[in-house]
């Protein structure tokens, strides 16, 4: 059977977010079953290859995540899903759009801000405490390394707009990144009611790690807090994925109850290809580490680019 009688109809659309102007400055890293579907909507580009399966008969691995989906980055076309367009909590994933709408305000990186009670995320451990005063980029590293709540909530009061306003704004750019089933309430993830689909968090991801300050700072395993009272702690990044032996060069990790373990990532194949993964709801944090890399690597293993 020829593989283009088994183009699905279109899913998502693509598109990528310019990276900002002012780039976040340099900081030390320490380094340490479903069936497959295929999309055909395509960036407009000379240049990009067209994934091609393999063999029409491996449908893909099974999963414990409750939905997941995978598309090559350069084209848009959707490779595998499962359930992605079933509408759940995404958890933190929902900083990628924080980071976002914080970067379309024309961050100042060396701003100093002090942490105050109202940063404080109600059940959620932080690496920061109140009165300590750090860097607005520090606020940046703690939010997508960390994915720690309090620094997120800092880094939006770090703007001059207040949270109801802030989280307004990142609702206004789901719309016009054309993301119709995704709703932001708060800017952390804590709030079981921020909901995407797995088709959608990939569209979002590809348009966060278009900003070079956001995918710099999801490749990292860890970095060096240093407060301005010269309190020094190391770091680590929630994503375990990154120096697996797949080539992870972004990704970001959402967990609450009600959305499971869930983590969205950005693979380079041996190629020279480039693919994002998303699993939502996977059993065990373990587990949607697992889940995404025999997904990735079936994927790299039964597409072809040319």
């Amino acid at each position: 059977m020829n593989l283009w009688t088994l183009i699905s109809t279109i899913i998502i659309s693509f598109g990528l977010t310019a990276s900002p102007v002012y780039r976040l400055p340099t900081v030390t890293v320490n380094s340490e079953s479903t069936q497959a579907t295929l999309n055909l909507e395509l960036k407009e580009s000379k240049e990009s290859k067209l994934p091609y399966k393999i063999d029409n008969n491996s449908l893909g691995v099974k999963l414990t995540a409750e939905s997941a989906a995978v598309m090559d980055k350069d084209t848009g076309i959707v490779l595998w899903q499962k359930n992605a367009q079933e509408q759940r909590s995404i958890a933190s994933i929902t900083k990628l759009m924080t980071v976002i709408v914080f970067l379309e305000n024309r961050p100042n990186w060396n701003d100093l801000i002090t942490m105050q009670k109202e940063d404080e995320a109600n059940g959620s451990s932080s690496h920061i405490s109140r009165g300590e005063i750090i860097k607005v980029s520090d606020l940046f590293y703690l939010t997508l390394v960390a994915s720690d709540n309090n620094a997120a909530k800092a880094l939006v009061r770090s703007t001059g707009l207040v949270e109801k306003d802030f989280v307004a704004l990142m609702n206004k750019k789901a719309t016009e990144l054309g993301l119709t089933n995704t709703i932001f309430v708060d800017p952390t993830g804590l709030n079981q009611e921020n909901k995407s689909t797995a088709l959608e968090v990939l569209k979002l991801a590809n348009t966060a790690f278009a900003y070079e300050d956001v995918l710099d700072v999801t490749s990292i395993t860890n970095y060096t807090l240093v407060t301005q009272a010269g309190r020094s702690q190391r770091i680590y990044s929630t994503n375990w994925l990154l120096n697996s032996y797949l080539n992870v060069e972004a990704g970001k990790t959402g967990h609450i109850t009600a959305s499971g373990y869930c983590l969205v990532s950005q693979v380079l194949g041996q190629d020279g290809q480039r693919i994002l993964t998303v699993v939502l709801g996977s059993e065990s944090n373990d587990y949607r580490f697992f889940d995404a890399k025999v997904l990735s690597a079936w994927v790299l293993d039964n597409f072809t680019w040319s």
